[in-house]
């Protein structure tokens, strides 16, 4: 398939980029584009309970390397 960009540099294709989604495009070492849909992924959340004084505190223990390896992996990932 053979795409042409407008004078605008946009691209349409409605077989290949659905309308109103997010892609992700780079310009690769030899000359070639990758675009990439970018899809939401789902993140486990925890709500936080209010204290009898007003503080907000976690349910759970959260350790800092589980949340750090959580933050390289999300990053690694991209």
């Amino acid at each position: 398939m053979k795409l042409v960009a407008d004078r605008n540099g946009r691209l349409a294709c409605k077989d290949l980029f659905t309308p109103g989604k997010p892609f992700s495009a780079e310009r690769m070492g030899d000359g070639s584009i990758r675009l990439m849909e970018l899809v939401e992924k789902e993140v486990p959340t925890i709500q936080p309970v209010r204290t009898k004084s007003g503080f907000l505190m976690l349910p759970v223990k959260l350790d800092r390397r589980t949340v750090a390896a959580a933050i390289r992996a999300d990053r690694d990932s991209r």
